[in-house]
């Protein structure tokens, strides 16, 4: 079990493999971390925002922001990504655009000197059966060795402790990435991923898929369900790879990656299933032609490895991606976009052209106003944390409804941790002075700001939960008391209880 030790800022940064990567570009221009980008202002609340612009997450460090994973659940997005090669972070916001813009939380890092302590590749997300599930891929140091690993949440907080459930991989164990599951309608589970025929076979890649008894264990051999053959799944390398199901009026839709990844010619193809006989390989048909492309004019190249989202209200569909935005910059330039998708009439989606970069895009139905959350007590109901004439205090029927609302940001001390901005009094921040928690007015000074920074933890007292620790001040959380806030140990199940909050 792993207990989440800190915040990081949203950039994943994916470690290329020494053996299979080796034709990147020998330069990496980290381009558009210098851009001047259109980012959509937070707005306060009771304001709707209308639109967004991409990309919803910068690049940055080694490998970009890549290999998206979100998942809509219960009124949040959340985002799995990796993090410096050995670990799994995950943001949490309640709007699609804001998923890059908020502090995430390392939920997994991974133990030294194991199978799988190393190049820790494109974490997939999923709720399956009632619990949260993490796969990723990941090796000792040697590319051939990579092989899908499972991870299974302790609570219904995606955001709190992870067991490590084992590798997965069915009688032909040979090397595997890229993995995700897919449900049929009566229950049954399979996973797909992308691999090697053999030990060392290397190029090309292709797409399996086996049986699961269970979603952390595979039951049967794997089947064969494409290969590259097509001119423009062989650009550079021959490659299937980061597999994404949607389905849609019973048909099922797997969308891949195809062709280099580090390379403009990266894109989208398509495979789809309409009879269920997913083990069957003649049951899935392969789109001839590529089903999303670069758009140069758009700035936006390589487009791949995508994810599938619904809005918050369920009705749109939305596809979300990686891409550079400049031409041939490879895989440290990459960054996450998000746009909505149709369907066409045989029921396969129409992603269209990518949308360029700074281009309005109306954001998905249902968003709310921002991504402010309210903290209610764990176990007084209806109990938010507010401030009132600066004070922090535990109040029911808050009036204004502002009073309780905050913003997480990333720690004014340390952006690894996370600071609350009030969101009718911007610029005013939760900090305890003397023990005392207050929605003070940020002063500038060094002690404001680490007053002002907290580490988020799962719940002290209930892991489905959150708490807060204050970070200058390790064990004292942030808790209630009386009526009123304060910075204090725990040494009690209620002091534990009242440092414990549900995010609304």
């Amino acid at each position: 079990m792993n207990q989440p030790v800190c915040l990081e800022q949203p950039i994943q940064r994916r470690v290329p493999s020494p053996s299979q990567r080796r034709l990147a570009a020998a330069a990496v221009r980290i381009a558009l971390a210098a851009m001047s980008v259109a980012w959509l202002p937070v707005l306060p609340a009771g304001v709707a925002a209308a639109t967004f612009t991409n990309p919803i997450a910068p690049a940055g460090g080694g490998g970009g922001a890549a290999d998206p994973s979100i998942v809509y659940r219960d009124g949040f997005y959340y985002w799995a990504s990796s993090v410096n090669g050995n670990s799994i972070g995950i943001a949490k916001a309640k709007r699609l655009q804001d998923i890059g813009q908020v502090p995430r939380v390392i939920v997994y890092t991974a133990p030294p000197n194991t199978m799988y302590s190393k190049e820790l590749w494109a974490p997939e997300l999923a709720y399956l059966n009632g619990r949260w599930y993490l796969y990723f891929a990941a090796d000792d140091g040697n590319n051939a060795n990579h092989r899908m690993y499972a991870l299974q949440a302790d609570t219904q907080n995606p955001q709190g402790t992870w067991a490590f459930r084992g590798k997965l991989a069915p009688p032909q164990d040979f090397w595997a990435i890229d993995g995700t599951v897919l449900q049929q309608d009566d229950g049954r589970l399979y996973f797909i991923w992308s691999g090697w025929r053999g030990a060392n076979d290397g190029f090309p890649q292709r797409l399996y898929i086996a049986p699961m008894s269970d979603p952390v264990t595979i039951s049967g051999d794997r089947v064969e369900i494409s290969s590259p053959t097509l001119p423009w799944e062989m650009e550079t390398a021959a490659i299937q790879e980061g597999p994404a199901v949607v389905k849609h009026n019973g048909r099922i839709n797997l969308v891949y990656s195809a062709s280099a990844s580090w390379t403009d010619s990266y894109k989208l193809g398509l495979l789809s299933n309409t009879d269920g006989q997913v083990l069957n390989p003649a049951s899935w048909v392969k789109k001839s032609e590529p089903v999303l492309v670069s758009n140069p004019a758009g700035h936006v190249y390589g487009p791949g490895h995508n994810c599938f989202v619904k809005s918050p209200n369920g009705r749109q569909d939305w596809i979300v991606y990686h891409a550079t935005t400049d031409s041939g910059t490879g895989w440290g330039a990459r960054n996450i976009r998000a746009e909505r998708f149709t369907w066409r009439t045989n029921d396969t989606p129409d992603f269209g052209k990518p949308v360029a970069v700074g281009k309005a895009i109306k954001e998905p139905a249902g968003s709310p106003p921002d991504s402010s959350m309210r903290f209610e007590a764990s176990k007084i109901g209806g109990n938010f944390m507010r401030h009132a004439n600066g004070r922090v205090r535990l109040d029911a029927n808050v009036s204004p409804a502002e009073d309780a609302q905050w913003r997480q940001v990333p720690g004014l001390n340390d952006p690894h941790a996370v600071s609350f901005e009030s969101v009718n009094a911007p610029g005013h921040y939760l900090r305890h002075r003397n023990g005392e928690v207050w929605s003070d007015a940020n002063d500038g000074s060094g002690l404001f700001k680490a007053d002002a920074t907290w580490r988020k933890r799962p719940g002290q007292g209930d892991g489905n939960g959150v708490s807060f620790e204050a970070s200058n001040f390790p064990g004292s959380f942030l808790r209630h008391r009386g009526g009123l806030f304060y910075s204090e140990g725990l040494a009690s199940q209620l002091d534990r209880d009242d440092a414990t909050f549900y995010e609304r």
